[in-house]
């Protein structure tokens, strides 16, 4: 399978999550701008939608969006326990987690790269710090942000969580601090970043 991406997008989500499951996989770099990949390819040709992350499965099925393809790639491989068996409410949790990431967290720094107007900046990272202090506050005292092991939404918490370098001035969070030390080391994501560098 092929994973197309974007350096210091969310699909570094994926690219950890099919680092840590042992899956085969390539990956292809996009200029999202452009909307061209590393060979020329014209990317809306793969994804009409022009976004990362995107999936090419071994059958050329294309599968988008973060939450999707988190799943997928969990499913897939249930022995990497990325996310738990249909049924036990771990799953569920972690889907909750995975999904406040995605349109709480994830949705709410949209004005910081889109909007030019600085008001709606300020009100966006005013809005983040009140996310990160609750992330903050759950994260005291536990490892990760669902169950007591790595799951994939703390891969898709810790790519959006890496984005808080461009808001200046931000008050300190220590245990999303710790949290970002813990996950930093974890060998599929030093592959990962070492392979977006």
């Amino acid at each position: 399978m092929k994973l197309y991406y974007s350096p210091g997008a969310c699909s570094l989500t994926q690219h950890i999550l099919l680092c840590i499951s042992g899956i085969e996989f390539s990956v292809e770099r996009v200029d999202l701008k452009t909307k061209k990949t590393e060979h020329n390819r014209n990317f809306l040709d793969v994804n009409p939608r022009g976004q990362v992350p995107t999936l090419e499965l071994d059958d050329h099925t294309i599968l988008t969006e973060n939450i999707a393809i988190a799943q997928y790639i969990a499913d897939k491989v249930p022995n990497a326990k990325l996310l738990a068996p249909v049924g036990d409410i771990t799953r569920y949790q972690t889907l909750s987690w995975l999904s406040y990431v995605a349109t709480e967290l994830h949705h709410a720094y949209g004005p910081l790269f889109s909007s030019q107007v600085q008001a709606e900046k300020d009100a966006a990272i005013k809005n983040l710090e009140n996310k990160f202090s609750y992330i903050d506050a759950r994260l005291k005292n536990r490892h990760f942000i669902a169950t007591d092991y790595f799951t994939i939404a703390d891969a898709y918490l810790y790519v959006v969580l890496r984005w808080r370098k461009i808001i200046p001035n931000l008050p300190a969070y220590l245990a999303i601090d710790q949290f970002m030390q813990r996950i930093d080391e974890l060998p599929a994501v030093k592959k990962a970043l070492a392979q977006e560098a």
